[in-house]
């Protein structure tokens, strides 16, 4: 009697499981594949409905007209409406000072005033000298009369009376230039001088400023050229007061255009009773450029790809998906320039899981939130 080794009977099992894992693995993918491929029934049941999907639950709201304003940033310095350094014309040592630092002065009122006990007594001199220089012309001229003088010492003595003027008003100038005045009504600034101090001419004893109206200068780019007109109201914002903005007005427009920024230079005024706006501030200016009335959406209704921007606009029950051009933004709105006319009904919540004509069934109809935000 012969016999099959044990290890040959192993290998034959072995072959003969895998030639049963393969047919079974063959007979239940050709299964599978007929289930997936056979035509369903007419009569089996469908959960999306004889429809297709179901409708997607959405909240709506309406896009809205509203009055917009097109503005325009910028940046400014402000300026005192006048101002000045106040210094000596001549060398001189300082004998009063009429001013506290800080004080509002008069135009006219006496700052400053330098000694003059020297030009004082020129002059007390120089008019003696022109009094005698008038005696011996009115004496030669009677002596004229009767041919005593000539008329040649007349017009002589005549010309030593005009010196004599003339060397009396230089003196009288001098002096006058010995007392510093106030040019205009103004804040004068610190001094930078003493009492009994030496000056030289053109030293700076201290500052005047006019800030009752200040002016604040920027540079609006040159595009927007044909929007600016005087008059033009401008707010004005300062890190010093964060929570108060300055109004004021545009009162000079420059007459040239810069070529290195293609920007033009304006100036604003802005009234300053309460002293708040100094010479020198940093400030942001905002312009309004022109109001317009404009279609406005809430930001939600907009879906964005790349730089196109979309929005999806509710007819019978469905969406159109619809690409709209935006303008400006503000707070939670967005204006749409073209795309959409106003009182159009467009999708606010669930737009992500919409596709171009899908249906819809309205969860919730919400009003266009009403803002003052510009």
């Amino acid at each position: 009697m012969s016999t099959v080794p044990t290890a040959a009977l192993d290998q034959l099992m072995k072959r003969l499981l895998l030639q049963l894992l393969v047919t079974a693995g063959l007979i239940g993918g050709a299964v599978y594949g007929w289930y997936v491929w056979q035509p369903v029934s007419d009569s089996a049941p469908s959960a999306a409905g004889p429809g297709g999907p179901p409708p997607t639950p959405v909240d709506i709201t309406h896009a809205r007209l509203e009055a917009l304003q097109d503005r325009l940033e910028a940046v400014g310095t402000a300026r005192a409406r006048e101002s000045i350094e106040v210094v000596a014309q001549l060398a001189g040592r300082i004998a009063a000072i009429h001013f506290h630092e800080g004080q509002q002065v008069e135009t006219g009122q006496v700052l400053v005033e330098l000694d003059s006990a020297r030009e004082q007594a020129e002059l007390r001199e120089a008019n003696a000298q022109l009094a005698e220089s008038r005696r011996q012309l009115n004496r030669a001229r009677t002596m004229l009369q009767s041919n005593t003088v000539s008329q040649a010492q007349v017009d002589e003595l005549s010309a030593t009376v005009d010196a004599a003027e003339a060397r009396s008003a230089v003196i009288q100038v001098r002096l006058q230039n010995h007392v510093i005045v106030a040019p205009f009504e103004g804040v004068v600034g610190l001094r930078d001088v003493s009492l009994g101090a030496f000056v030289e001419p053109n030293r700076r004893i201290t500052t005047l400023d006019d800030i009752s109206t200040l002016r604040i200068d920027f540079s609006v780019p040159e595009r927007f050229l044909d929007r600016l007109t005087l008059g033009l109201g401008v707010l004005a914002t300062s890190a010093a007061f964060p929570e108060h903005p300055f109004a004021g007005e545009i009162n000079r427009i420059d007459t040239r255009i810069d070529p290195t920024t293609r920007a033009i230079r304006v100036q604003a005024e802005f009234p300053n009773e309460n002293g708040r706006l100094k010479p020198g501030m940093f400030l942001r200016v905002e312009l309004t450029l022109s109001e317009r009335q404009a279609v406005v959406v809430p930001e939600e209704a907009v879906v964005s790809e790349g730089e196109r921007h979309y929005v999806f606009r509710v007819a019978d029950n469905r969406v159109e998906r619809q690409q709209v051009q935006l303008g400006q933004r503000r707070r939670g709105e967005v204006e749409i320039r073209s795309g959409l006319a106003a009182a159009e009904s467009v999708v606010i919540a669930g737009v992500h899981r919409l596709r171009d004509g899908a249906a819809i069934r309205i969860r919730n109809e919400q009003p266009m939130p009403s803002s003052n935000a510009q």
